[in-house]
């Protein structure tokens, strides 16, 4: 049915597949059921389902399984990282960093408002799809039912994109996401950390918890001022909790209906990757199945689109 190539994660393995004879290609995550992990896999699945209303999320296409594995098979985005800009680039031109980050605002709003907190925002799972538009990837640690009253712990996500009150080990809410927003943008902006990075995970826990954000000299004084309202020690206080950062002074030549719509035109179109296919073989069922109940999703598109490729 696909021709798979096939990358190795820590945790899971993604495989990019294609539809044989078509320029149709999805990325499928592939997760190993073992005892415990059941309600794992489901809130994953939940979490996707809740993302596919929003324009700036990965989208799923299906979810299935085999006796040992789970298989979320999403869209496949082709525009690279953030991250890949960052390293290629050095910084950001402001007006793309404006653009970039207001999508991205719109997904979090998004995830916020389902009660879900996403947990490791960072520039490697900020894509681009096909047409320059970001798109929030990697759901695996986002948490759902989270609100104001109901609040999480756990020491989840990236080091030094987490949240003070993270590194802390206190519970907290969607606060976290604004605080990495706030590590993505400077990244961004400047090609750098607004805190200490180096060898000793101490002093960047130090750095985080109890230091102000350091700022190169001559950033714009707009986006310095955003990302440090973003960086705001303590999490009430913190610009997108507090108050609605789409008021923010740097966002002031936004059209957020427009850019809500996909109508507003993005800084950059990625180029036009040709993908070469390496047929893999599916890795064989040898162990005794952990059965997820209510796991199988096909969206109704993707259905009607296999009927008409006759798949």
């Amino acid at each position: 049915m696909v021709s798979r190539l096939c990358v190795q994660q820590w945790h899971l393995r993604v495989v990019l597949a294609s539809v044989p004879g078509q320029d149709t290609y999805m990325a499928i995550k592939i997760i190993n059921k073992k005892e415990g992990n059941e309600d794992t896999i489901k809130r994953k699945l939940r979490i996707l389902l809740a993302a596919r209303d929003c324009p700036f999320l990965c989208h799923l296409y299906a979810a299935h399984q085999s006796l040992e594995r789970a298989y979320f098979i999403t869209e496949y985005l082709s525009g690279g990282s953030l991250e890949d800009l960052i390293r290629v680039c050095g910084y950001l031109d402001i007006n793309n960093i404006r653009f970039y980050a207001a999508e991205m605002v719109c997904g979090l709003q998004f995830l916020h408002g389902q009660n879900i907190v996403h947990r490791d925002l960072k520039p490697e799972n900020i894509m681009l799809d096909a047409e320059g538009h970001i798109r929030i990837i990697d759901l695996g640690l986002a948490q759902d039912g989270v609100t104001a009253s109901s609040r999480i712990d756990g020491v989840t996500g990236t080091f030094y994109y987490m949240a003070p009150e993270v590194l802390l080990g206190k519970e907290y809410c969607t606060a976290v996401d604004w605080w990495s927003l706030g590590i993505v943008l400077c990244r961004m902006a400047t090609g750098r950390f607004p805190f200490y990075i180096g060898h000793s995970k101490q002093k960047v826990f130090r750095a985080i918890t109890r230091k102000e954000p350091k700022f190169p000299p001559g950033l714009d004084t707009a986006i310095e001022h955003l990302i440090t309202q973003l960086l705001r020690k303590n999490p009430d206080k913190r610009l997108g909790v507090r108050r609605n950062i789409r008021t923010h002074p740097f966002f002031s030549t936004i059209g957020w209906e427009e850019l809500e719509e996909k109508r507003a035109e993005p800084p950059w179109k990625p180029y036009k990757t040709v993908l070469q296919n390496h047929h893999l073989q599916w890795p064989e069922d040898t162990e005794t199945p952990h059965h997820v109940t209510g796991f199988n999703y096909t969206s109704p598109s993707w259905a009607r689109y296999m009927r008409r490729s006759g798949l």
